[in-house]
C-alpha cells in the first residue's frame, strides 16, 4: 500500500451545504500542509459546492431544502470515505474506487487532471446515485429527476471553469483551451452528462430493487467504478502514445503540490457562471468539431475517422475524455512522426 501523508483529522458530520463549504476547505488547509496531492480534487469539489450554494440562493431547484439534503447526502459519502482513509479503527473503510483514488495521490507522474477526474468519476459514478436513492426514497425518486439534471448543469459548468484557469500550473492545457475551446467543452459536456446518466440509472435501479439486494448492487458498481478510476491514472495505451502525451504534459506542468492547490484553491472561491444548458448533448459530427479533430489529427498523422472510431469504441467514463484531452495541447509539440503502428 502507498504511504500515506500524516492522517487527516476526522471530518465531523454535516447538515448544511454551509458546513460542507467548511469541510472541503479543511481538506484544503491540510493537503496543503502535508504537500498532498488529495487537494486536487478537493479544490474543485469546493469551487462546484460554492457554485450549488449560489443556485440555491438564487432559486435555479424546484425544491431548494430537497437539494440542499441531496448536496449534503452526497459530500457526506466523500467525508465518510477520507475517514475511513485515514482513520480505519473507528470508521468504515472506504469503498474501493475511492480506496484506488486516494493510493494514487502518492504517486508523482499523474498529471493534476487526472488526479481531478479520478474524483469526479468516483464520486458521480459511485457516491451520486447513491445519494439520489436516499434523498428520492418512498418512491419520491421520479420527482428529483429535473433537479438532478440541473444540479449535474452547475457541476459541468465548474468543471470546464477550473479547465480553463489552470493554464497557469500546466502550459499544455492552456494550449488546449486556446486551440480546441469548443471541442473541449463538448468532451466535458459529454464526459459529466454521461455519468449523470449513468448515475441516475444506478439511483433509479437501487429504487426499484429489494432493499436486501442493494449492497450487492452497489459493491458490483464500486468494482466498475474502480476499474474506469485506474484507467484514468493509467489509460488504455496505443503504442506508446497516450504515455507520451502525458510525460509531455507532465514536463511542463508545475509540480509544486503545495503552489498548485493554493492557487486552485483561489480560483475554487469565485465559480464560473451557471449554465443549465451545459449538459445538453451535442454532436461530435458537426463541421466545427471535425476541424478542431483534424486540426490535431494533420499534426500526428491519423485520420479523424480513426480518432473519432477509437473513442467511440473505447469510451470509459472519463477515460477518453483525459485522452483527447492531454492529446489536444501537446499535439504540435510531438515529434513530426509518431510510432502509431
Amino acid at each position: 500500500m502507498p504511504d500515506k501523508p500524516p492522517a487527516l483529522p476526522p471530518i465531523p458530520s454535516v447538515s448544511k451545504i454551509t458546513e460542507v463549504v467548511e469541510a472541503i476547505e479543511s481538506i484544503i488547509d491540510w493537503s496543503i500542509g502535508a504537500s498532498s496531492r488529495l487537494g486536487y480534487f478537493a479544490a474543485l469539489y469546493k469551487r462546484i459546492t460554492i457554485a450549488v450554494r449560489t443556485a440555491l440562493a438564487q432559486g435555479v431547484f424546484q425544491d431548494a431544502p430537497r437539494m440542499e439534503r441531496l448536496d449534503v447526502t452526497f459530500a457526506s459519502r466523500y467525508f465518510e470515505a477520507l475517514n475511513g482513509y485515514f482513520h480505519p479503527g473507528k470508521f468504515p473503510k472506504p469503498t474501493r474506487s475511492w480506496q484506488v483514488t486516494f493510493n494514487a495521490a502518492s504517486r508523482a507522474e499523474p498529471i493534476i487532471l487526472q488526479h481531478m477526474l479520478a474524483g469526479v468519476n468516483v464520486h458521480i459514478g459511485l457516491d451520486l446515485g447513491i445519494a439520489a436513492q436516499s434523498i428520492g426514497a418512498g418512491g419520491q425518486l421520479p420527482a428529483l429527476q429535473e433537479d438532478f439534471n440541473r444540479i449535474n448543469a452547475v457541476l459541468a459548468s465548474q468543471v470546464g471553469g477550473v479547465v480553463a484557469d489552470i493554464d497557469q500550473l500546466s502550459p499544455a492545457l492552456a494550449d488546449l483551451y486556446a486551440v480546441l475551446t469548443s471541442n473541449e467543452i463538448f468532451l466535458i459536456d459529454e464526459a459529466v452528462k454521461t455519468l449523470r446518466d449513468s448515475a441516475w440509472r444506478f439511483a433509479t435501479i437501487l429504487s426499484l430493487e429489494p432493499w436486501f439486494l442493494r449492497p450487492m448492487t452497489i459493491w458490483a458498481r464500486d468494482w466498475e467504478v474502480a476499474a474506469q478510476v485506474q484507467a484514468i491514472y493509467d489509460p488504455p495505451n496505443v503504442t506508446g502514445l497516450i504515455d507520451l502525451i502525458l510525460r509531455s504534459i507532465a514536463a511542463q506542468e508545475s509540480r509544486d503540490i503545495v503552489k498548485n492547490i493554493s492557487v486552485l484553491d483561489t480560483i475554487a472561491s469565485k465559480p464560473a457562471p451557471i449554465r443549465l444548458d451545459h449538459v445538453t448533448a451535442t454532436n461530435i459530427q458537426t463541421n466545427e468539431d471535425w476541424t478542431a479533430l483534424s486540426t490535431i489529427c494533420e499534426t500526428l498523422r491519423i485520420g479523424p475517422t480513426t480518432l473519432y472510431r477509437y473513442l467511440a469504441e473505447q469510451r470509459r467514463g472519463l477515460t477518453d475524455f483525459l485522452w483527447v484531452y492531454a492529446l489536444a495541447p501537446t499535439a504540435r509539440r510531438l515529434p513530426t512522426h509518431l510510432p502509431l503502428g
